[in-house]
């Protein structure tokens, strides 16, 4: 285990034996859910009428998986019991990922599981495997606002845009986006009536359909040259999502464009650790005004 690869409130983990497993630093990277805005699905228009001036952002849920590693029992139980009464302070645990190269505030909620392999009395390894559960109350501390122009520039267009901006800017692969964006729309219900003793119903068929907002999901693949690339990358996708008007979503093979709001992302996953190479998947979740 590396020392200083992640500490807590200025104690390094490694001195506990205590490292973050492969995979179990995705979600200090996802992006917050938005909270949904102010809308009416009127009858008479299509799509959606929203109110897009109140731009806020639901606290972000962050799993974070550790293991302990010792050959010793008492050192064991000693460390785990150190690393258990560190999270129970009052205030904020300062959570710096040396991956990242970032502190996070974050606030302790509980230990979601363990799971533990080698017998305590025996003279060998043992290992503990736990999920400690945080809030991050303030979900936009890792954002910087003033990044909103991204700096990759790739051989091959992703063939959608993000506001005129095409998604390989970002470094983003798009692997899927076709599925939603060229469903055909369904219709917004119409006026019925049921009449009790009369079979089958009775619908206003006398206006022309309106057409329902669909949600839009962009499957992507994210890559970037060095940590740096992707930080601002990363940050300028996020604040090209976050504004208060329409998102202007291209799609370049069928020359629409798509008035959208960011809804959420789903997915997130490392694909390999920061020090190889950065690339990550993730789903973006957009809803159609």
């Amino acid at each position: 285990m590396a020392i200083g690869s992640c500490i807590i409130d200025t104690v390094d983990l490694a001195a506990y034996g205590i490292f973050i497993e492969r995979g179990g630093s995705d979600e200090f990277l996802s992006f917050p859910d938005r909270r949904t805005p102010d809308q009416n699905d009127w009858a008479e228009h299509d799509g959606l009428d929203v109110d897009l001036s109140d731009l806020s952002f639901e606290a972000k849920k962050v799993q974070v998986k550790y293991v302990i590693i010792t050959d010793d029992e008492t050192a064991f139980k000693q460390h785990l019991s150190s690393f258990e009464t560190l999270h129970f302070a009052a205030g904020y645990r300062s959570v710096f990922v040396k991956e990242f190269n970032r502190t996070f505030q974050l606030r302790f909620t509980g230990f979601s599981n363990y799971s533990h392999k080698g017998g305590l009395y025996l003279q060998a390894k043992k290992t503990g495997r736990i999920a400690v559960e945080y809030s991050m109350d303030d979900p936009l501390q890792f954002f910087t606002p003033a990044i909103d122009t991204p700096i990759t520039t790739r051989a091959t267009l992703a063939q959608v845009t993000l506001n005129d901006i095409d998604l390989s800017r970002f470094g983003i692969v798009v692997r899927d986006i076709y599925s939603t964006a060229l469903r055909p729309q369904s219709a917004k219900p119409v006026l019925e009536r049921k009449i009790n003793h009369i079979t089958g119903l009775t619908a206003d068929t006398g206006v022309i359909p309106k057409r329902q907002a669909r949600t839009i999901e962009i499957q992507c693949t994210m890559v970037a040259g060095a940590i740096a690339e992707f930080m601002t990358n990363w940050n300028a996708l996020f604040n090209n999502l976050r504004v208060t008007v329409p998102v202007q979503l291209g799609i370049t093979r069928t020359g629409s464009v798509l008035n959208c709001y960011y809804s959420k992302m789903t997915n997130f996953k490392k694909e390999t650790p920061f020090s190889r190479k950065v690339k990550v998947s993730f789903n973006l979740i957009l809803q159609e005004i």
